[in-house]
């Protein structure tokens, strides 16, 4: 089913209005000349009805008429015609108180015009007429069909030309899904041929680009993994088992922070898929405190409430989002404490810190920096990583500042929550 405002439609509809204009326009040109004709003719008829009255006031005589009907052109109709003028017509001048001999008038009879001779001393009636073909509009009818059929074929080279944009839809559409198999749709010389071969030459540079880029990358990851693997295995040689396990927990670290860039590279070229399963927040941060390197035995600074509550959620994803909020919490805090809480359907992690200088949004661009001075910030990539990693899952991040705290919540993400259930439960 096409759409109402689709191009093609409307060409239809336009095709369609411009025909009826046309046949309407055809008709009433034709209907006008016949009137046009026909108005020449009746005028001619009376016009030699006035001068054969004219003639008869001269005294003309019958034969005198005749002759003179004669040479201007003017013929004896058969006696079909002068049988129908005679019942149709001929009684009326019968009816006449006239004392006039002749009389003569002119009447149209089935479409033609004719001029009838009433003798009412012989009792007899002629009916004459230069009539010889009915005036023929064959041409007109043949011009308006011709012009009908060059009207209706570029009609079908205008669709037949905008056709392969729906198949240049389905292909942008593809593109945008991700699919980089483009081909070229049309290869006619019009503008849509030179629009479907431009995108399908930009699909292919986009498709190289894509492709030394995951080169690139992929030789950076390697060529830092490389003195990575090299780092720990030396570290295994250390004989300071408090050395060991720090310098340990750094090429862990760094390992890690790799490994996270590699799957935001996979989400940002679609080649992640994103498997959500059910688990709990308690199990979340568990594999957050690994990937920050936090220790059970040392001092917590993230407060979890509602350790129970369950999530629907890529698990590996999940956790890299919530890591760099916490990341990011405990680095900006000025307590550097932070807490984490279920409201309602909505994970959130709060912290006490001063407002953002700029627009939320600005902060989720990559290398974005506010100018602050604040010894501990990285490479800006932290909220863009969020904010992508959220994304990608179908969870909206939203962001308050109230009471000098900020909060931050990832939208929908909670399934349910044991500790609210209970308490519902003993509430009712």
């Amino acid at each position: 089913m096409f759409k109402t405002d689709s191009l093609i439609v409307k060409i239809t509809l336009l095709f369609i209005f411009s025909s009826i204009s046309f046949i309407l326009f055809v008709l009433y040109f034709i209907s006008s000349e016949v009137n046009k004709n026909n108005f020449v003719i009746e005028q001619r008829y009376y016009s030699v009805v006035d001068n054969l009255n004219d003639l008869i006031k001269f005294g003309y005589n019958l034969e005198a008429l005749q002759i003179y009907l004669f040479d201007i052109g003017y013929y004896q109709v058969d006696n079909d015609i002068t049988e129908y003028a005679s019942k149709k017509y001929l009684l009326n001048y019968l009816q006449n108180d006239t004392n006039d001999n002749i009389v003569v008038s002119a009447e149209k009879i089935n479409n033609h015009y004719y001029i009838i001779i009433d003798d009412s001393n012989n009792k007899d009636y002629y009916v004459y007429t230069d009539y010889k073909y009915s005036e023929d509009y064959t041409t007109y009818y043949l011009i308006a069909f011709l012009a009908f059929i060059t009207l209706i074929f570029f009609y079908i080279l205008v669709l037949k030309s905008l056709l392969p944009l729906s198949l240049l839809r389905r292909e942008v559409c593809k593109f945008a899904n991700g699919n980089t198999d483009i081909k070229v749709i049309s290869n006619n010389t019009d503008e849509i041929g030179d629009l479907s071969r431009e995108f399908a030459k930009a699909v292919n540079t986009i498709n190289e680009m894509n492709k030394a880029r995951i080169l690139f990358l992929r030789s950076i990851m390697h060529e830092l993994k490389t003195p990575i693997t090299k780092g720990r295995i030396v570290t295994e040689m250390l004989t300071d088992i408090k050395a060991k396990d720090r310098l340990t927990s750094v090429f862990t670290r760094l390992n890690a922070i790799i490994d996270d860039f590699a799957k935001i590279e996979e989400m940002n070229t679609h080649n992640y898929k994103i498997s959500k399963t059910r688990f709990k927040l308690i199990d979340l941060i568990h594999n957050i405190n690994k990937m920050l390197l936090i220790e059970e035995e040392r001092p917590r600074n993230v407060v979890l409430i509602d350790r129970e509550a369950e999530i629907l959620a890529d698990f590996e994803v999940m956790s890299l989002s919530v890591k760099n909020l916490l990341d990011n919490a405990i680095k900006y805090s000025e307590d550097q404490r932070v807490v984490i809480f279920v409201d309602g359907n909505d994970l959130v992690v709060q912290n006490k810190g001063l407002p953002f200088k700029d627009d939320i949004n600005k902060y989720f661009s990559p290398f974005y920096s506010d100018g602050s001075d604040n010894k501990q910030k990285g490479l800006g990539l932290g909220m863009y990583i969020i904010k992508n990693t959220i994304d990608a899952q179908g969870f909206i991040l939203d962001h308050k500042y109230i009471d000098g705290n900020h909060y931050f919540y990832i939208k929908d993400c909670v399934i349910s929550n044991v500790a609210n259930d209970k308490l519902r439960n003993k509430c009712d």
